[in-house]
């Protein structure tokens, strides 16, 4: 394409903060550093902008100097060299892997496909998705096909879209209620785990198959639960719409990536409803916008895994980049384990306390449901007996099966938790004291560190560092849950420092130890010791 100078009157300028137009803008725009576009952005007609703020995962990388193009179509917005920071060396895209990356239309970091292909990462996610439909096909009597982006490359060129990061697909439930859809998805991923690979449920009707790809990141196969509501067909949380059944089914093969992969019977009417009547135009800051008629009725029918995960992921991940060692926390655990076997610590995050609590004789097991992208489940370091696995204290399926499956572990165990319960739901507060009561009733302990703030600071401290929800959280709440559970507290520290910081002080750490009774054993009374 032939790119041309757009005139104005007021040129536009490029700075740390973001965009800066010389007069309102409204449409769509690439961001190009040194010729590789790192984001798109859209401004409807109806809402021109004058200034746009960079997305907050694309402001850490912006540290440097660096060749800047803004394009809209044909039109070059801006051109020239810009040094974001104090300027030195030069602002790269490009993860740890020396893999290319851009920040999606939701302000993600991903691995676009154009940067990828020759690594062979196109061959094996196309590999994956035919291994992910046989599954399904085979295992759960289910039809899957291509669907969203992997359908509109396909409908386009016969294979992924450049700028895209991902497969997509699609099956149509023929269950009667959310609930039997719910546990239809669930048989697909029970299978799927069965076949040896990594499974994530994002909601109850979205899951996730991730696959490590020949360059050393991360890839994504995503499969959505589709279904008729009267005559209206719903598509994840994007598409409500009059769609007949003949535009999906009977299934047709369509090349994609020099293979044929399954596809609804009228593309072009399922492309329509997702992308609009231009959906054979390339616009990479497209977003879908559903409005509250669809959105609050899946939020209602489904709910979802994700509140938080990407933030916390992203954060765990620059901590293992930081290369921090063990907190005083682990260490003071660590020296009252003696008689425990098994240690498993909820929250485990970046994994830089887990090695702290291993020993010759005793396993550690870390979980968390925003493990740094890469990690492994059930990883075993080659040096200690560290496993890490998922899991997402929002899930009580998750949080049951987990719990049972711990509670029948040979040996003492303890649960420890640090920094966790200020960043709990009420919901997920009470299922992570649920699992506790699961494992420790036949005789453990509970260590727990937290840090009181004022709601102030707790905002504060979250918009700083990145996170998911962090809230004020006052230790003295937690005493009856843990004592609901079953246990009873044998050391308090810090209560009082905690009830002052949540009122107005510094923040400050507190700290809490309480014991389950081995089976038999009469329950003590009376308070703690502090």
């Amino acid at each position: 394409m032939r790119f041309r100078s757009r005139a104005s009157r007021s040129p536009m300028r490029v700075d740390d903060e973001g965009l800066h137009f010389g007069e309102p803008f409204s449409g769509s725009l690439d961001v190009l550093i040194d010729d590789n576009r790192v984001w798109s952005y859209s401004s409807p007609e109806r809402h021109p902008v004058r200034t746009v703020a960079w997305p907050k995962r694309m402001r850490r990388l912006l540290d440097g100097t660096a060749d800047v193009r803004i394009i809209s179509g044909e039109d070059v917005l801006f051109e020239g060299t810009v040094a974001f920071g104090n300027g030195a060396g030069r602002v790269s895209f490009v993860d740890s892997h020396g893999v290319p990356i851009f920040v999606d239309k939701w302000g993600l970091i991903q691995r676009p496909f154009d940067g990828r292909r020759e690594a062979g990462v196109v061959d094996t996610l196309v590999d994956a998705a035919r291994e992910v439909l046989a599954i399904m096909r085979d295992e759960c009597g289910i039809e899957g096909w291509i669907s969203f982006g992997t359908l509109l490359g396909a409908a386009r060129d016969g294979g992924v879209i450049g700028h895209d990061s991902d497969i997509d697909l699609c099956f149509l439930s023929e269950r009667e209620s959310p609930a039997e859809m719910i546990a239809e998805l669930w048989s697909i991923g029970r299978a799927l785990r069965a076949a040896g690979l990594r499974v994530q449920h994002r909601s109850a009707s979205f899951l996730t198959v991730r696959v490590k790809s020949p360059d050393g990141g991360q890839i994504g196969l995503d499969v959505y639960t589709c279904f008729y509501v009267d005559d209206l067909l719903h598509e994840t949380a994007t598409v409500r719409a009059s769609v007949p059944r003949e535009a999906i089914l009977p299934l047709v093969d369509v090349p994609f990536e020099g293979h044929l992969l399954p596809a609804p019977a009228d593309p072009d009417t399922m492309l329509r409803v997702s992308y609009g009547p231009d959906w054979r135009v390339p616009d990479p800051s497209f977003r879908h916008l559903p409005g509250l008629e669809i959105t609050e009725r899946f939020d209602g029918w489904f709910g979802s895994l994700m509140k938080g995960r990407r933030e916390w992921a992203s954060y765990n991940a620059r901590r293992v980049e930081e290369g921090a060692g063990p907190s005083d926390f682990a260490a003071w655990v660590a020296r009252q384990l003696d008689d425990v076997q098994l240690v498993i610590e909820v929250g485990s995050g970046a994994g830089l306390d887990l090695a702290a609590y291993a020993a010759p004789d005793r396993r550690v097991l870390g979980l968390d449901f925003a493990r740094p992208p890469g990690s492994a489940p059930d990883a075993e370091n080659d040096d200690l007996p560290v496993h890490t696995r998922a899991l997402n204290l929002e899930d009580l399926r998750d949080v049951l099966t987990t719990g049972a499956a711990l509670s029948r572990r040979q040996g003492r165990p303890a649960i420890v938790a640090r920094h966790l319960l200020e960043s709990l739901t009420p919901g997920a507060m009470e299922s992570f004291f649920r699992l506790c009561s699961m494992v420790l009733r036949g005789g453990g302990r509970l260590y727990l560190e937290g840090v009181a703030r004022s709601p102030a600071d707790s905002l504060a401290w979250q918009v700083e560092h990145e996170t998911g929800r962090v809230r004020s959280l006052e230790p003295s709440r937690v005493v009856p849950l843990v004592e609901a559970a079953g246990g009873r507290i044998v050391l308090r520290a810090g209560f009082d420092e905690a009830v002052r910081a949540v009122q107005a002080g510094a923040p400050t750490t507190w700290r809490m130890i309480a014991e389950w009774p081995e089976l038999g054993e009469p329950r003590p009374s009376g308070r703690s010791t502090s």
